[in-house]
C-alpha cells in the first residue's frame, strides 16, 4: 500500500531568511578577502599620490622637518620652461610609447594567431613567450636594459666623436680599432642597430601577457564561423578581416590601454627616472620631482583616454 502523504514544502519566509543570511556572510567573507588591498591602497598609493599633490604646489623650507610653503604653480613653471631636461624626457616618452604600443600590439596578436593553431611543441612556444614575465623583475629588467641602453650610449658617443674628427681632420676614421661592432659596422650603423636591438628587447619582454590575453579571445571564438566563412570561400587573410579582427577588438582596447599604462609606469621609462633623479638624488628637491610626476600623470591619462575612445568607435562586442 503506498503512501500518498504529500511532503510539505519548506516554508517561503525560512527560505528567503536562508538566501540572505548567506548572502550576508559571503558579503563579510569577500570584505575579509579584500579588506589587506584596501589597507594597502590607502597607505602605499592614495596617501603618497595625494601628498605629492601637496607637494608639487609647495616649497620644502626645512627638509628634516619637512615644513611645507604654497608657492602656486612655480614648480610647474620651472618644469616646464627652466629646467632644460625634463620635457624631452617627456617628448622622448611620449614617442616611444606611440612607437612601442601598436608594436606590442600587433606583435602580440600575430603571435597569438600562430600559436592557436595546431603546432608542434606549441606548448614550449607559449612558456617561452610567457617566460619574461615571470622572469621581469626589476632587477633583471634594469639589468638588461642597462647593458643595451650603456651599449647604445656608447655607440652614440662614437658616432658623435666621429662625426666631430671627420669634420676636422677630414675622414679620419676609426680603421685602427678592431674586433668590436663599433669597428666592422661603423658608429652610425652600430647605434641604430642597438635601438633597433633595444625596441625588440622591450617588445618580447612586455607582450607576455598580451598574447595571453589574445589566445584567451581566439579560443573564444566559435569554430562554427571559421567553417561557415570556409564554405563560402573566404581566404585565410578574409577570415581576419570579417572574423578574427572584429571579434577581438575589445581585447585588442583593453591591451593598447594597458601596454601604454605599463609603459608608461615602467620604472625604466625616461620620465619615471628623470623625476626620481630630481626627488630623491644628489641636490633633492622632492617638490619639483612631485610637480614633473603629477604633469606626467595627467598628460598620461590624457593620452590614455585619447587612445581609448578612439579604439571605442571600432570596437564591437557580442552581446550588443
Amino acid at each position: 500500500m503506498t503512501n500518498n502523504t504529500a511532503v510539505k514544502p519548506p516554508k517561503p519566509k525560512k527560505e528567503k531568511m536562508k538566501k540572505s543570511k548567506l548572502r550576508s556572510n559571503e558579503g563579510r567573507y569577500g570584505y575579509l578577502f579584500l579588506a589587506p588591498w584596501i589597507v594597502g591602497f590607502l597607505i602605499f598609493f592614495l596617501y603618497p599620490m595625494l601628498y605629492s599633490l601637496i607637494l608639487s604646489f609647495s616649497r620644502v623650507i626645512d627638509i628634516k622637518s619637512y615644513t611645507l610653503v604654497f608657492n602656486g604653480l612655480e614648480n610647474f613653471n620651472t618644469a616646464f620652461f627652466s629646467d632644460t631636461s625634463f620635457v624631452p624626457a617627456l617628448l622622448d616618452s611620449t614617442k616611444n610609447m606611440l612607437i612601442k604600443t601598436p608594436v606590442v600590439v600587433v606583435f602580440s596578436l600575430f603571435i597569438a594567431i600562430l600559436l592557436n593553431r595546431n603546432l608542434k611543441f606549441k606548448g614550449v612556444f607559449r612558456v617561452a613567450f610567457f617566460l619574461p614575465v615571470l622572469l621581469g623583475t626589476g632587477v633583471v629588467l634594469s639589468t638588461i636594459n642597462g647593458s643595451i641602453g650603456s651599449g647604445a650610449s656608447e655607440a652614440a658617443q662614437l658616432a658623435a666623436q666621429t662625426a666631430a674628427q671627420e669634420t676636422a681632420a677630414g675622414s679620419a676614421g676609426m680603421s685602427e680599432q678592431t674586433g668590436t661592432l663599433v669597428t666592422l659596422l661603423g658608429p652610425t650603423i652600430a647605434y641604430y642597430l642597438e635601438v633597433i636591438l633595444e625596441v625588440v628587447t622591450d617588445v618580447l619582454w612586455m607582450s607576455g601577457i598580451q598574447i595571453v590575453i589574445f589566445l584567451g579571445a581566439l579560443q573564444n571564438i566559435p569554430s562554427s564561423y571559421y567553417e561557415a566563412a570556409y564554405c563560402d570561400g573566404a581566404s585565410e587573410w578574409e577570415k581576419f578581416w570579417k572574423i578574427t579582427l572584429p571579434l577581438t577588438m575589445p581585447n585588442i582596447l583593453l591591451i593598447a590601454v594597458y601596454t601604454m599604462i605599463d609603459y608608461l609606469s615602467n620604472s625604466e621609462n625616461e620620465v619615471v627616472v628623470y623625476c626620481n633623479k630630481v626627488g630623491l638624488e644628489g641636490n633633492a628637491n622632492i617638490a619639483l620631482g612631485s610637480a614633473m610626476a603629477w604633469i606626467h600623470f595627467l598628460i598620461s591619462g590624457v593620452l590614455i583616454l585619447l587612445v581609448f575612445l578612439i579604439l571605442k568607435r571600432f570596437t564591437y562586442y557580442a552581446d550588443e
